[in-house]
């Protein structure tokens, strides 16, 4: 199903069939992202918010842990703009835009920095979520977003 309304997803990397997975469920500064095999824990399960206007067709969205409840509590990111670069665990905002796909996938990029660099899963031998330069046909940088639950108002 693609991104259609606010609520808690998993991310699947297609090419890998990897879920987006906080290492060990930790929500530490710095800790990596990595791609894990699907096991449905708190880990595994995003919290996306749309950050612009309904009906435009630029779909920035911010991308938050769900490890303590479905209002988020911190980002992905990466220490700098290179390829390659492992996408690491922060209490820091990020802005990613969704370009979609013809498939109902997406590729993800950051609002800010290198509109080239996408996330990836790189390796088929290791799980880790990195930046790399976008290539049109790589399964390996394509996400499928299903979700999980729609978000509860904070106090509920």
């Amino acid at each position: 199903m693609p991104f259609s309304t606010d609520g808690v997803y998993h991310i699947r990397n297609t090419g890998r069939n990897l879920m987006l997975d906080l290492t060990g469920n930790r929500t530490t500064e710095g800790n990596q992202i990595q791609g894990y095999t699907p096991n449905d824990s708190t880990a595994q399960q995003w919290v996306i918010k749309r950050q612009n206007e309904p009906g435009s067709a630029n779909m920035t969205v911010s991308i938050q842990s769900n490890n303590e409840g479905n209002n988020g509590n911190g980002c992905f990111a990466t220490a700098s703009e290179d390829s390659d670069e492992p996408v690491i665990y922060t209490r820091q905002a990020f802005l990613i835009n969704l370009v979609g796909r013809a498939d109902n996938t997406f590729t993800m990029c950051y609002t800010l920095g290198n509109k080239d660099l996408v996330l990836s899963i790189p390796s088929a031998k290791d799980g880790a979520v990195k930046l790399e330069n976008y290539e049109k046909s790589s399964a390996r940088q394509q996400w499928e977003l299903t979700r999980v639950s729609n978000l509860q108002p904070i106090g509920n």
